[in-house]
């Protein structure tokens, strides 16, 4: 009986019974925690994951064994290797930390050219990383998009 009661001794106000830890830890549980307290069901909890839901080390480390590694223009890409594998797992480069003419280290700052190379301050023109870019031609392109051609409707004359 003094397990379903409030600490004065009443049951609770919203008609349901309160009832104390599991563990005698001396706070209150309740059903959702299987009438564990909060720190003991999340103790609880830190336990179950440790001991069945986390993958082995050895598991992991050999689902590493079998990427391959391969440079792609500039960008790293990983594939993975296997018998019927159905899986591809692509990893890119997040963010290009060098300079792509002179390979010094741009970190946040890095110029990105149209041509797709990231550039620090002193190559970050066009004629200072020899870019291949054509900019006439997307300018060309960006001015027909705007400028769509304009034809009056033809008229019969009588």
């Amino acid at each position: 009986m003094a397990e379903t009661q409030q600490a004065g001794g009443a049951p609770a106000s919203d008609g349901r019974a309160t009832v104390l830890c599991a563990n005698d830890c001396g706070f209150f549980g309740s059903a959702a925690t299987g009438n564990l307290c909060s720190t003991c069901f999340k103790e609880q909890q830190i336990g179950v994951a440790a001991v069945g839901g986390a993958p082995s080390v050895d598991s992991v480390v050999s689902g590493f064994a079998s990427l391959r590694i391969k440079e792609t223009g500039g960008r790293c890409a990983a594939a993975a290797v296997g018998v019927g594998s159905e899986k591809e797992v692509v990893l890119t480069t997040a963010t290009k930390s060098r300079c792509e003419a002179c390979r010094k280290k741009v970190g946040l700052l890095g110029f990105a050219c149209r041509c797709g190379g990231t550039y620090c301050g002193a190559h970050r023109h066009a004629g200072a990383h020899a870019c291949n870019f054509d900019y006439r031609a997307a300018g060309r392109e960006q001015i027909a998009r705007q400028n769509p051609l304009v034809v009056p409707s033809k008229i019969d004359r009588i």
